[in-house]
């Protein structure tokens, strides 16, 4: 396979994996909306709706090893490796990413 086809393979697979945060995203959206709409609020005393938000929005960096593990699996058994090769590195900046947001958010925290 030549240099550029797995260039374009790779980046491919950033952004197919950026196309699954956005939809994952939308659906921790869907079901939290869900969820409120059937509880009524989202407090202190609530700690399961807490969870859910905290989960969907918080913790993308963990919460994406539900649907890029199954992705990396369907990808190797299609025998498509470059686009493997970009799922795990978009998955690694993004935990990259989330990681460094949250110890700036809490480094300001005291």
């Amino acid at each position: 396979m030549s240099q550029i086809n797995e260039r374009k393979g790779i980046v491919s697979g950033i952004f197919l994996l950026m196309g699954l945060h956005i939809a994952a995203v939308i659906l921790g959206i869907i079901v939290l909306f869900i969820y409120i709409s059937l509880v009524g609020n989202v407090g202190k005393d609530n700690y399961l709706g807490l969870l859910l938000i905290w989960s969907f929005f918080g913790c993308l960096g963990i919460t994406q090893l539900i649907y890029v593990i199954p992705a990396i699996f369907i990808l190797r058994r299609r025998r498509k490796f470059t686009l493997v090769k970009g799922v795990i590195i978009g998955a690694v900046v993004t935990a990259l990413l989330n990681g460094a947001c949250w110890l700036f958010v809490y480094s300001g925290v005291r």
